[in-house]
């Protein structure tokens, strides 16, 4: 299977732990104490200063499946609607995380993760594709996962956000510790090294 221009690695230093909460939106104090009352008064302030997607996860998978084979045409891969059944989210898998408002599924051969947070409404605030290991094949998963989510989200100019996803990787995985970011259609596409890998997310520009 044809892949882009492979990405440098391997990855560089960690950022701080609890970054990956930060990014997805969540309080840390959510991850530090499971019981503080205050964590509620906390969410509900959170809750109020956030935008959404404006989309369930369900219609989410819905909109990411529809897009895989455009992406993966895109890629040049052989046999696209076939390769397509490969990477499908599977709406009925689709349960929060360990944490009451974070979505939390995997996909593909190399199980690539794909998370998000919710609000109280269960639709999504952002979504984002993890990559966790170092092989091509893992490397052309994350790039076809996180593509796709971009087209779940951003109708205009879609031919352009391989490449862009791709340069805004490459450039993160140079700068560790820093987020690269571009806003395409009022959509805020991001990418950052986090202690588990490389972390592509999708969110409303605030």
């Amino acid at each position: 299977m044809p892949t882009p221009r492979p990405l440098p690695f391997p990855l560089r230093r960690p950022v701080p732990t609890l970054l990956l909460a930060a990014l997805l939106g969540l309080p840390s104090a959510l991850l530090l104490s499971g019981c503080d009352r205050s964590i509620d008064q906390q969410l509900a302030a959170h809750e109020a200063a956030q935008n959404t997607l404006g989309v369930t996860p369900k219609e989410f998978a819905g909109r990411f499946n529809n897009r895989l084979r455009d992406v993966l045409t895109e890629m040049q891969v052989d046999d696209p609607e076939h390769m397509a059944h490969l990477y499908m989210l599977d709406a009925s898998r689709l349960h929060p995380g360990q944490y009451e408002y974070v979505l939390d599924t995997k996909v593909g051969p190399s199980q690539t993760t794909i998370i998000g947070t919710l609000n109280k409404s269960g639709q999504l605030r952002n979504v984002g594709v993890m990559l966790t290991n170092k092989t091509p094949g893992a490397r052309e998963e994350f790039l076809v996962c996180a593509a796709s989510a971009a087209r779940s989200f951003v109708d205009a100019g879609q031919e352009k956000l391989l490449p862009l996803i791709t340069r805004l990787t490459t450039v993160a995985l140079d700068n560790p510790g820093q987020r690269m970011s571009e806003v395409v259609a009022d959509q805020l596409l991001s990418v950052e090294l986090v202690p588990q890998g490389v972390l592509f997310q999708v969110q409303p520009r605030q």
